[in-house]
């Protein structure tokens, strides 16, 4: 009791400026963070103590603390040590920018975060981490209705937050795919599968198929969704599906996430002002890369991600990727057959031979966490699409262990075997 005590009396104000909103991380050696007034206790993913905002002040104790300021995955962070002395210690710290997504026509967004958090701090959360779109996942009916096709109050320019801009697809019910798309709604996938998936059989080895991507391979098939979750455990299974003929953008996302939102980001290129309209068209157009940190950029003969060229057979085509953000140990270009390219960060091209139809896809890699995938550029052949045999056939099998599951859409089951057999004929 005494020790508080004195802790109390020794309190010191710390004021933490950087000019922008940040994330701010204040903690003693002990491990014990410190908010200000009246902000509930967060640690991010490392462990480390977090909120958010700018001119923030806060009671400390009268001992070496660290501060640190970051801002989601373009900045880096810049961090100090002190002992704050008697009044106002006045911190000025700025994250330094590692790239400016925006400057090329790229805005990131976090797609799945729920809103069972009061709106100052996911407001708080969206301009501290620079996240430039937020889908609110609506809690009632009623909050949907109420701001649907309307941008919620701290939207400004560069940072549009909505509710209801996607659906995740397992809650989406029958026979609604095309009134949330007559609303402006994305569908797709947040959660990615568990482990490797090499065989058909490793995406059932555990949960719910109501709950994860499993129904994905139907809903591709029959065109109810618009994007899969990539990033992060799903590359495998996402490559399996569009190698097998579904037009599928790559999403990031997972809705088991720790530490504050954007930490996995969708990054869509748009045509002009970022509005929730133009953002929404770029990811269903598979504008897009998925990514937990780098930024990633493919071209394929001038062509970003989404694009298809169709070409004689034989053609010969240029594709590069290149990759700027910390951590990032190889990035690959990799096609319906496998490996194109790889090599270290920075860029890697390849010129290809087209014989039949495939697609380029980027890919980078790194240590941890440290990951990114862009969507297809497609590379028809006289007017056919890709349908690789081994993918098709990998996602029949999918199909057969998923109708002995799922009895309550084997209609759905049937119509998506029916599609992926006429693409082996």
């Amino acid at each position: 009791m005494r020790d508080d005590l004195t802790l109390l009396a020794a309190q010191q104000t710390l004021r933490l400026r950087a000019g922008f909103p940040c994330r701010w991380s204040v903690w003693t050696a002990d491990g014990r963070g410190w908010y200000p007034h009246g902000t509930s206790p967060a640690r991010d993913i490392d462990g480390l103590p977090y909120f958010h905002g700018d001119d923030v002040v806060l009671e400390v104790p009268s001992s070496r603390l660290t501060v640190r300021a970051a801002r989601g995955m373009e900045y880096g962070h810049a961090e100090t040590t002190l002992t704050p002395g008697a009044g106002e210690t006045l911190v000025e710290l700025a994250p330094p920018r590692i790239y400016d997504a925006a400057a090329r026509g790229w805005y990131g967004g976090d797609l799945h975060v729920r809103l069972n958090r009061p709106p100052q701090w996911v407001a708080d959360s969206q301009h501290g981490e620079d996240l430039h779109v937020v889908n609110l996942l609506a809690g009632d009916g009623d909050t949907e209705d109420l701001w649907a096709g309307r941008n919620l109050p701290w939207s400004d320019a560069t940072h549009v937050a909505r509710v209801g801009l996607a659906q995740d697809a397992p809650s989406v019910p029958s026979g609604s795919v095309d009134k949330l798309r007559e609303r402006g709604a994305l569908i797709g996938y947040a959660n990615a599968f568990r482990g490797p998936v090499e065989t058909p059989e490793q995406l059932f080895d555990g949960g719910y198929p109501i709950f994860d991507a499993r129904m994905s391979v139907v809903d591709a098939a029959l065109g109810l969704v618009d994007s899969f979750s990539s990033a992060i455990g799903s590359d495998r299974a996402y490559r399996r599906l569009i190698g097998a003929g579904n037009r599928v953008a790559a999403v990031a996302g997972t809705a088991g996430r720790l530490g504050p939102i954007g930490g996995e980001r969708t990054y869509a290129h748009v045509d002009g002002p970022l509005t929730a309209e133009s953002y929404a068209h770029a990811v269903r157009h598979s504008r897009t890369f998925a990514t937990t940190g780098p930024f990633l950029e493919l071209s394929v003969e001038g062509e970003r991600p989404g694009a298809t060229i169709d070409l004689q057979a034989g053609t010969r085509v240029r594709a590069a990727a290149r990759v700027i953000g910390p951590g990032v140990q190889r990035v690959r270009l990799l096609t319906a057959d496998g490996e194109l390219a790889s090599g270290p960060p920075n860029e890697v091209a390849a010129e290809l031979r087209v014989d039949w139809p495939t697609y380029v896809v980027a890919v980078a890699e790194g240590g941890g966490l440290v990951r990114a995938h862009s969507s297809p550029v497609y590379l028809d052949v006289e007017r056919r699409r890709v349908a690789r045999e081994e993918d098709v056939t990998f996602c029949l099998r999918w199909l057969d262990l998923l109708e002995e599951l799922v009895k309550d859409r084997d209609g759905l089951v049937t119509e998506a075997r029916r599609v992926y057999q006429s693409r082996l004929a």
